[in-house]
């Protein structure tokens, strides 16, 4: 995976994730924040439990201790499958280099080959990621949650802290391409 001092920092981002293994359907809220030192992924109920949280940092890929339930994935899965929709194409090709692994790009779809083969193919739009594992048989959907219509971002005048309500109910801003 490219170092996350590649990643531009963005700040808590709610998403729905949509995990797909199985004939299984999962749907989980998730807040995603990363700055150049580390990127954690909350994820959580739709009633809002926080079910556990990823940690990628200097060592490694992790899910915090605490978690609600045991995923049938592990955390450097995750964490290098959203690793291929965030960074560049440039910096997962640095990445890449003299590995197993090689990227093919064309618009808004990357192909990931790992030894050659097809592993991983994502569809991307600016509101949606979709990341189908071919190998593991997994489809995640990762759509940006649009902020309530009502929303209105609040700032104290004595605080530089400032929150924005977001509908979790929301339907995304484009609905996530299918592949």
């Amino acid at each position: 995976m490219p170092a996350l001092h590649t990643l531009g920092p963005i700040s808590a981002q709610t998403q729905r994730l949509t995990f797909e293994h199985q004939g299984e359907r999962r749907v989980l809220l998730g807040v995603l924040r990363h700055d150049h030192q580390q990127l954690q992924l909350a994820l959580i109920s739709p009633q809002g439990q926080r079910l556990l949280t990823l940690v990628q940092d200097d060592e490694g890929a992790r899910f915090a201790p605490g978690a609600a339930f045991e995923p049938p994935f592990s955390a450097d899965w995750l964490a290098s499958r959203l690793s291929f929709s965030l960074w560049p194409e440039a910096r997962l090709r640095e990445a890449f280099a003299g590995s197993d692994w090689s990227l093919e790009q064309r618009d808004h779809e990357r192909r990931i080959y790992h030894q050659g083969r097809l592993a991983v193919r994502l569809e991307m739009t600016p509101t949606c990621h979709v990341i189908h594992d071919i190998e593991a048989d997994y489809r995640l959907s990762v759509a940006t949650l649009a902020p309530s219509p009502d929303a209105r971002e609040n700032k104290s005048p004595n605080s530089s802290v400032s929150t924005t309500t977001t509908n979790h109910n929301a339907v995304t801003d484009s609905p996530c391409p299918s592949t």
